[in-house]
């Protein structure tokens, strides 16, 4: 709308994959091709917000340059010959493997790689995901040289665009630099999701970021030079991403006011503030309880007749429920047509009888299902954290099912 008001876009419109631009006072569309006018806007809208406040809601208070939109992808013939390569483990790691045996496998992986080369450590940091970014490298010469990089982030980042932008200022910095550049270049960064998007290929990238780091590496493989990304797992005391980390740490501090904000991270800024809001509007009570300040995990991919229990089980009305029955008049007794007394004998659990069947009881307490929380959670008597997740609900749900069926068959 901005670029309307000044008279330099009319009207933008699309047809048959054709991007029609007006500009200007002309009366008919002049149809550009795609990159053309996307660029052209890009650049627009970039001079444009050097000049003008872009801000969110209100609450967000959010108030910066935007990042331009998608600059033409880098073709993917040009990667060919490339000597890229990503590996994204360090080699077989047990499920819950402590920092110690991370930091010895990682170790004896690195150590495998070409040791006489160029090594590149990137790390990000975002508060909370979503505050004061900060990007760090640190860059390693043979002669033991040691470059340290910092750079804000932006006063709203998420920790993907802070370890994505740490790649990119480190990548970028290289390409600057003719040292020891026949060598091999070692890149390390416990950030597996942004090395797995740019395992993807140079015109997969959907970011500014993503395409900027695979111009950065085709520049410096242009010449046959071999350059291997690499995870590393995180905090378990590998000497270069402990520095990486700290650095950018330090660069967390930095002014932020004038770092380029990208859509994305404001869409996702905006929709984490309304989720937050949400989840401190519940009402106390037994939904609360169990979830805490986290959103219910999702039931995608139960039947709908088991997402449906798992809802109610969480919502503290379960269909299940002896007591929640006795309270709606849909199970009397001859002595209680329905009451919401937990003390009342149509409310008590149809299995073992000690107590209402409330959800609590069901997921916590029940003798009679003490196996299925045991093989679930590997305890008897689970806390509230271990039987949020949607497979321990659905299974002690069907557990109690199952029994209550059993115990209704006439023998």
């Amino acid at each position: 709308m901005q670029l309307k008001r000044e008279g330099k876009v009319n009207t933008v419109f699309t047809r048959d994959g054709v991007v029609h631009v007006v500009i200007g006072e002309r009366d008919r569309p002049r149809p550009v091709r795609c990159d053309a006018a996307l660029e052209r806007i890009s650049r627009e809208v970039a001079e444009l917000a050097e000049r003008m406040e872009v801000a969110g809601p209100p609450d967000a208070g959010i108030s910066a340059p935007i990042e331009p939109i998608l600059p033409r992808r880098v073709p993917p013939w040009e990667q060919q010959g490339a000597r890229i390569s990503f590996t994204l483990d360090v080699g077989p790691l047990r499920t819950g493997a402590t920092a110690e045996e991370k930091e010895r496998t990682a170790a004896q992986h690195l150590a495998s790689l070409p040791q006489c080369a160029v090594w590149m450590w990137s790390d990000g940091s975002a508060e909370g995901g979503t505050r004061n970014g900060g990007t760090g490298a640190v860059i390693m010469w043979p002669d033991e040289e040691v470059l340290e990089l910092r750079a804000p982030a932006g006063d709203f980042c998420s920790s993907y665009r802070a370890e994505m932008l740490a790649l990119v200022t480190g990548l970028e910095t290289l390409t600057s630099r003719t040292k020891d550049s026949d060598l091999p270049l070692i890149i390390c960064s416990d950030s597996m999701s942004a090395l797995a998007t740019l395992r993807n290929g140079p015109a997969a990238q959907t970011s500014p970021l993503g395409t900027a780091a695979w111009r950065a590496l085709l520049q410096l493989a242009k010449d046959g030079r071999e350059i291997r990304a690499q995870w590393v797992p995180s905090h378990c005391g590998i000497h270069g991403n402990e520095e990486a980390d700290r650095v950018a740490r330090e660069a967390a501090q930095l002014p932020q006011e004038r770092t380029p904000i990208d859509t994305r991270t404001i869409t996702s800024t905006v929709a984490r503030m309304a989720r937050d809001k949400t989840i401190q509007s519940w009402p106390p009570g037994w939904f609360k309880s169990l979830m805490g300040d986290r959103r219910p995990p999702s039931t995608a991919g139960l039947e709908r007749e088991s997402a449906v229990e798992v809802h109610q089980i969480r919502a503290g009305h379960w269909a299940g429920s002896r007591a929640y029955l006795h309270r709606i008049g849909r199970s009397p007794t001859r002595d209680c047509e329905g009451c919401n007394d937990d003390r009342c004998d149509g409310a008590r659990c149809p299995i073992c009888g000690e107590e209402a069947d409330r959800p609590a009881h069901i997921l916590l307490r029940c003798p009679a299902l003490m196996r299925t929380r045991l093989q679930l959670t590997g305890s008897i008597h689970p806390d509230l954290e271990e039987v949020q997740e949607t497979r321990v609900v659905a299974a002690l749900a069907a557990a109690s099912r199952n029994f209550q069926s059993r115990l209704a068959t006439p023998r």
